[in-house]
C-alpha cells in the first residue's frame, strides 16, 4: 500500500485515491469477515462427508480471513499515518501476500482437481486423504515461500514528514524483477492453468448431462471471470511500472508520467482486488450447494463425484 505525503496527519486533505481505497477496504472488512465465517459454518453444517472440494473451500475462506483481518490497520495508514513498528509492517504485508498467493493457488488447484476428478477419477483417488492433506499443507508452505519477498521489500521509512510502510527497492532493476515475479506467479501461470483445465474439461464432457447443468456452467464461468476482473488491474499496473523502469533511461519524461500514473492507481487497484476475498466464498460454497441440489433433484448425475466435486 502506497501512501502520499499530503495526508491528514500533516493537516492537508486526504488524497481522493486514498479515500476511495479506504472506503473499499472498509466494505471488504465489514462484509468479508462475517461472510467468510458464515460460509464456513454453512459448509460445515451442510456437508457431512469428508471431501477435498470442501477442504479447498474451507482453505479459501480461512485464507481470505487472514487477508481481511489486516484491513483496519491499512485503512488507518491510508487516512492518517503508519504509527506502528517496522516488524508489524512486514508482518501485515506477509499476511496479505500469504493469503493472496494461497487464494490464487487454491482456485487453481480447484480447477486441476476438478479436471482429474471428472476425467481421471481413479488416478485421483490413488492420492487418498493423506495425499490431499499434503497438497493443502503444500499450498500454505509455497505461499509462505512466495510471500517472503514482501518481508524483504516492505520497510518502514520516512516519506517527507510521514512514516511509510511500503515496498522500497535498491534499484529500478530490482523493482522490475519483483513486479515481473509477482505478475507471472500471481496471475499469468495460475490463470493459464485454470483456463486450460476448464477448457479441456468442457471439450471432453460437454455432451454429457454433467455439463448440461446450467448452474454448474454458470459457476465455472463465474470462477474464471471473477478471478480475471479483480486481478488483471493489479497486474496491468505492475506491467506499466515495469515499462516505466525500462523507459527510465531512454525516455525519462514518458517514464516519469508512467510512474506518476502507477503511484496514483496503485492503492485503488489493490483495494479492489480485496473484493475477491469477499465474493470467493459465495462462489465456491453457496453456488456449489445449489449445483448439488439441482443435480440431485433432476437426477442428472450422482452428486457423490468426489462427494460433490465441482
Amino acid at each position: 500500500m502506497q501512501q502520499h505525503n499530503n495526508s491528514n496527519s500533516s493537516g492537508a486533505a486526504i488524497p481522493i485515491q486514498n479515500q476511495v481505497s479506504s472506503g473499499v477496504l472498509g466494505l471488504c472488512f465489514l462484509l468479508g469477515i462475517p461472510g467468510n465465517i458464515m460460509v464456513m459454518v454453512v459448509m460445515l453444517h451442510n456437508f457431512k462427508r469428508n471431501n477435498f472440494t470442501l477442504h479447498l473451500m474451507l482453505n479459501l475462506a480461512a485464507s481470505d480471513i487472514l487477508c481481511l483481518i489486516t484491513l483496519p490497520l491499512w485503512i488507518h495508514y491510508l487516512l492518517a499515518d503508519w504509527t506502528f513498528s517496522q516488524d508489524l509492517c512486514k508482518l501485515l504485508a506477509s499476511f496479505v501476500y500469504i493469503s493472496l498467493y494461497n487464494s490464487v493457488m487454491t482456485v487453481t488447484l480447484m480447477s486441476v482437481q476438478r479436471y482429474f476428478a471428472v476425467l481421471y477419477s481413479h488416478q485421483w483417488a490413488k492420492l487418498g486423504r493423506n495425499g490431499e492433506r499434503a497438497l493443502l499443507v503444500s499450498l500454505w508452505i509455497l505461499a509462505c515461500i512466495l510471500s517472503s519477498l514482501a518481508a524483504v521489500t516492505y520497510k518502514l521509512k520516512k516519506r517527507g514528514v510521514l512514516d511509510a510502510c511500503d515496498t522500497f527497492f535498491n534499484s529500478h532493476g530490482q523493482r522490475a524483477a519483483v513486479e515481473i515475479f509477482e505478475t507471472l506467479l500471481g496471475f499469468v501461470v495460475p490463470f493459464a492453468i485454470l483456463v486450460t483445465s476448464y477448457s479441456c474439461l468442457h471439450k471432453q464432457v460437454n455432451s454429457t448431462a454433467f455439463f448440461r447443468n446450467k448452474r454448474l456452467t454458470r459457476l465455472v464461468t463465474n470462477i474464471i471471470v471473477t478471478f480475471f476482473i479483480f486481478w488483471i488491474p493489479v497486474h496491468v499496473v505492475n506491467i506499466i511500472d515495469v515499462v516505466a523502469v525500462v523507459l527510465s533511461s531512454s525516455y525519462p519524461a514518458s517514464s516519469k508520467q508512467l510512474f506518476a500514473f502507477t503511484a496514483f492507481a496503485d492503492n485503488m487497484v489493490k483495494s479492489f482486488s480485496f473484493i475477491n476475498s469477499c465474493v470467493n466464498p459465495f462462489l465456491y460454497a453457496f453456488a456449489t450447494q445449489g449445483v448439488c441440489q439441482s443435480t440431485e433433484d433432476s437426477n442428472e448425475r450422482d452428486c457423490d463425484l468426489q462427494s460433490c466435486d465441482v
